[in-house]
């Protein structure tokens, strides 16, 4: 605390009162985007967009046939936006931000309505976080880019925003990103990029896991984008715990505009503009590199971590032909830890170890959207991916000879191939249905030296083609205007060992006024598990070799859900969400305690069958108050228990049953500069977080003596449990407006109190005991970031 207040209170305090000159008016900003219809997304012409304010002078626009609208010279600062036309449901956005560096971008989708003119006056609905996709009824949420700066802590990472999201927990460590959503492993997270499934797209990615350190791309890039924690629509498969459904924003094809942001994290660079004058054509590309050498310090890593990645999309619209996308992200991380030669420096065992881990993605496509008539969308995508993850240990010996100790590489190249087409038959019955199919190369290598038998043992070596598809067809029927079903079914088909599945999803919404709905929603998911852990070794008593676990069936797990929404007032929403989750034909080990529902990364290869079960039941609350009078603030949480059963029978905790978890995040923005127009604004916000001990398992110190390594007591496996975690995360942002460009510094202190958890305990062969790393204490993150 010291050292933030002598460093970075100063700091604070001279942009507060030393704000730049700007011209004494008002300046102004341009707002620019597409409606669409929510259903079908079909470009919707001749929708009125009207900034809504209190002053005489009108800001308006009319959508043009493909949708789009062009807004200029409205003064900065936040506006509601109101969209309405004919036919449709009138819907006004709160809290759009207009700057003077660089345009709006918004991306609306009107609901067409079910009554007629004369029969109903309808009231314009205050819209934020909704789910883009129309055919979720229960578990999605949608955030805006630009709101990402008002969660506290967030480090302007997409993964860690949705941390934020009710029924969702984020690692408490500053080096992880990752998210268990509603008690599963993360492992059991989907992510996609444009309607395509792509790999792990994290910085420091495991073999195995779903997270990293750092997303790949810049939320620079992002559009609003869709966060599914449950009972997620039929068109996603091959996930069990939640999806995360990125969509990237068009660049701007009106004017050339670029944005450079630098501070401790390290530099991004984004650029955007049009292809050609006239068109509606545009370029979008970002890039990020980062040393992380400061941070390091702060966040201990066991190595010195750098990373740099690029991601882009262009836009290309046709007159007849429809409408190309082209787009890609890639990066590459790596980190390297050196043993220390000197035996007389060696501290603990961890001094004997040089450690390196590398994880290097990469995926780019092509997409093509063509109206087909007036109620018609075909959508199709073709994208190859890449992913290389190494993490290797070698070991120094008593004559300071290097071992490999371990040696763990995986390499993945999927190509994917999809495409979907939707059609209206009314207001009332919308269809979705596509197809998904995958073909990958793997090529898996698991090294592991055993002190007990003295011999480096080969848990896998194998490399090979797999083929997955997916099919699905899902439904909607708006019986009457209170009154909505979504119906749907999944099919998922995997090569390598013929395993099949057809999951049916449903759900119903009931809107009794206007502003409250009821929802309830079911669907059987089902996830494929890694390639490593199907070639896993079994060396047999006649030194022959098996594959064991060549044959596992899929986890499947039953999700019900049953919500509650509602508007309080204009600016006030609560949301209220009940779950139960069965998840049944679980790989478990056939003698032993393990489990891959407790798993975050696959550091383990073991002999599996389809005989474990797993039960996470809660209930999610958030109550939201949306942006006005520049406050805002956001209340949720929620209160849960998971269980699993090995393959006796017997019923424990998992890794992630901590209980509950608690998010006040709240917020005040101040337009200042009274005698230069009120162009600038000073934001503040804080958020209040209060997680359940992490879970743990003891270490067996005699074992661990024998093996020269950790061995945990898997008797009592996640039996132990860490004290209750408090952490407070502030973040206070600059925002100046100037008549060419907007300036924005920005101080984000992650922990700010320094609360204190252990990130892991392990063995140590040197000392002969149990050594416990705790994690970072306070991470202060300080950029300026410059747009034009």
């Amino acid at each position: 605390m010291r050292l933030f207040a002598r460093t970075f209170l100063p700091f604070i305090a001279i942009l507060i009162f030393a704000i730049p000159n700007t011209s004494g008016q008002s300046l102004t900003g341009s707002l620019r985007g597409t409606v669409k219809n929510r259903q079908t997304e079909m470009p919707l012409p001749a929708v009125r967009v009207m900034v809504l304010n209190r002053e005489q002078a009108e800001y308006s626009a009319t959508t043009e046939p493909d949708g789009s609208f062009f807004i200029d010279k409205i003064p900065v600062g936040r506006h509601e936006i109101e969209f309405s036309t004919e036919g449709y449901q009138t819907l006004i956005r709160p809290g759009v931000l207009i700057t003077s560096g660089k345009q709006t971008d918004l991306q609306v989708l009107l609901e067409e309505s079910l009554y007629q003119l004369d029969e109903v006056l309808l009231s314009p609905e205050r819209e934020k976080g909704r789910a883009l996709n129309s055919l979720a009824s229960v578990s999605a949420l949608s955030f805006e880019v630009e709101e990402t700066r008002k969660f506290a802590g967030g480090l302007d990472d997409p993964t860690r925003l949705a941390g934020n999201f009710p029924g969702v927990v984020a690692t408490p460590f500053i080096s992880e990103n990752s998210i268990s959503v509603r008690g599963n492993s993360p492992r059991g997270m989907l992510y996609r990029l444009e309607g395509i499934d792509i790999p792990n797209p994290n910085h420091f990615a495991r073999i195995g896991g779903s997270s990293g350190t750092f997303t790949i791309f810049s939320n620079q890039l992002l559009a609003n984008s869709d966060f599914f924690t449950g009972a997620f629509p039929a068109e996603y498969g091959d996930a069990t715990a939640g999806v995360f459904d990125i969509k990237f924003r068009n660049g701007n094809y009106h004017e050339h505009e670029f944005a450079l942001q630098a501070g401790v994290l390290g530099v991004d660079l984004a650029a955007e503009g049009p292809l050609a004058k006239g068109k509606k054509a545009s370029y979008l590309v970002n890039y990020r590199y980062s040393s992380l050498g400061f941070a390091n310090l702060l966040i201990n890593y066991l190595s010195l971590p750098t990373y740099q990645d690029l991601a882009f999309k262009i836009h290309l619209p046709t007159q007849n032909a429809g409408t190309f996308d082209i787009f890609g992200i890639g990066g590459i991380s790596k980190r390297l830890r050196f043993a220390e030669t000197d035996s007389s420096l060696w501290k603990e065992d961890l001094d004997r170890f040089e450690l390196l881990l590398t994880s290097d993605m990469g995926a780019a496509g092509i997409s093509h959207t063509l109206v087909l008539g007036s109620r018609s969308i075909l959508k199709s995508a073709l994208v190859g991916s890449y992913s290389f993850m190494r993490d290797n240990k070698t070991y120094l010996d008593e004559s300071l000879g290097f071992f490999q100790r371990e040696k763990n590489e995986l390499l993945q190249q999927p190509v994917t191939l999809t495409t979907s087409l939707t059609h209206q038959f009314s207001p009332r019955i919308t269809t979705k249905s596509g197809v998904i199919y995958t073909t990958a190369f793997n090529d898996y290598v698991s090294l592991k030296y055993d002190y007990v038998e003295n011999f480096l043992f080969t848990r896998a070596k194998e490399s090979g083609r797999t083929q997955k598809l997916q099919a699905y067809t899902q439904t909607q029927l708006r019986l009457n205007p209170k009154l909505t079903a979504n119906l749907g079914v999944h099919f998922l088909y995997f090569d390598l060992n013929n395993q099949t599945s057809l999951e049916p999803r449903a759900g119903l919404v009931f809107q009794p006024a206007p502003k409250h709905n009821f929802s309830i929603g079911y669907g059987l998911h089902s996830r494929v598990e890694n390639f490593p852990t199907y070639m896993t070794r079994l060396h047999e008593m006649n030194d022959s070799l098996s594959r064991p676990n060549l044959d596992l069936g899929f986890v499947k797990t039953h999700h019900f859900v049953l919500g509650y929404q509602a508007m309080l007032t204009d600016y006030l929403r609560v949301r209220v969400e009940g779950y139960y989750q069965y998840l049944f034909n679980v790989p478990v080990e056939v003698n032993g305690y393990y489990s891959v529902v407790n798993i975050n990364e696959l550091n383990d290869l073991r002999v599996l069958a389809n005989l474990g079960t797993s039960v996470n039941k809660g209930v999610d609350f958030g109550l939201e108050r949306f942006t006005k009078n520049g406050t805002y603030f956001l209340f949720n949480g929620s209160i849960f228990d998971s269980k699993y059963t090995d393959a006796e029978g017997v019923t424990r905790s998992t890794a992630f049953d901590i209980g509950h978890k608690v998010n006040l995040l709240a917020g005040k923005e101040f337009r200042v500069g009274k005698k230069k127009g009120y162009n600038n604004s000073i934001g503040l916000n804080g958020t209040l977080s209060s997680f359940g001990g992490q879970r743990y398992t003891p270490i067996d110190l005699i074992s661990s003596a024998a093996a020269r390594e950790t061995v945990y007591d898997e008797s009592r496996y996640y039996e132990l449990q860490d004290k209750p975690l408090y952490i407070f995360d502030f973040t206070f942002t600059f925002k100046g407006n100037h008549p060419r460009y907007t300036g924005t510094w920005a101080v984000q202190i992650k922990n700010l109190f320094s609360s204190s958890v252990p990130e892991y305990r392990e063995y140590d062969a040197l000392l002969n005991e149990v050594v416990t790393l705790r994690g970072a204490s306070v991470l202060p993150v300080m950029s300026y970031k410059i747009e034009f």
